[in-house]
């Protein structure tokens, strides 16, 4: 009987608290409802503008950086990823290297065997940077989603006490062209993701595609699309050379 008091006690402290907020918003014009850091960061940004009448970059940048985004001309976007079954940790790798304008110019895939994540990952990204050097690129944007790889690959080798597959990394890292390295969200890699799934269906030795199979042309198309309907001004890779 007595926990029965309480509860009903603790129901009604409960319910006259949510009725003093609702009439805080409601009825006192002071009232400000508080805001996430982004979407507050978004507002002042945009209400400089606004007041202003100038363009603040970061706004945009906000916003495009939730899909695919395109880059100076001259340079490529070599995006990577892997697969890996819950499981089994059955690992496959993919990726995709476009140009400025979001057109397609090399992918590929390939099953890499057992393993964790974090050492898939970096397969995609050693088998990216050989085939980005094999189709004669030289100024590369490699995109990852993975942070742990962004760091790793950030480093020097030596530094990590790495692996020889990371050591391999920054062997072709330290090659005659320029690298850039970036972590991106997974909404900016959707084509690399599907291709490292297709992986699992081509074994050890993989598959590589001149042009996009038929299986991605539709994800491909739509990140393209979603890139495109934002009409941003073409972002310039820092050239550290």
């Amino acid at each position: 009987m007595g926990g029965r008091m309480e509860w009903g006690a603790c129901f009604s402290v409960w319910c006259w608290l949510l009725w003093k907020f609702r009439c805080s918003r409601v009825l006192d014009e002071d009232f400000i409802e508080r805001e996430g850091i982004y979407d507050r960061g978004c507002r002042l940004l945009v209400e400089c503008e606004s007041t202003f009448g100038v363009t603040v970059a970061p706004v945009r940048e906000l916003h495009r950086r939730q899909c695919w985004v395109g880059l100076a001309r001259g340079w490529v976007k070599l995006n990577v990823d892997a697969a890996v079954g819950v499981s089994d940790d059955r690992a496959s790798v993919g990726g995709v290297i476009r140009g400025a304008d979001g057109e397609w110019i090399f992918g590929f895939t390939r099953f890499v065997g057992r393993c964790t994540v974090l050492l898939a990952e970096l397969w995609a990204v050693l088998d990216g940077l050989r085939h980005a050097w094999a189709v004669n690129c030289r100024r590369v944007e490699l995109e990852t989603d993975n942070k742990e790889v962004e760091r790793i690959l950030k480093h020097d080798s030596e530094s990590l006490g790495a692996s020889s597959l990371v050591m391999s990394i920054h062997e072709w890292l330290r090659k005659d062209w320029v690298v850039i390295v970036r972590h991106v969200p997974r909404e900016c890699n959707g084509v690399a993701d599907s291709l490292a799934a297709l992986g699992q269906d081509y074994g050890w030795q993989g598959s590589t595609f001149p042009a996009p199979p038929w299986g991605i042309v539709h994800r491909l198309d739509d990140e393209r699309q979603q890139w495109l309907s934002t009409r941003p001004v073409p972002r310039f890779v820092d050239d550290p050379g």
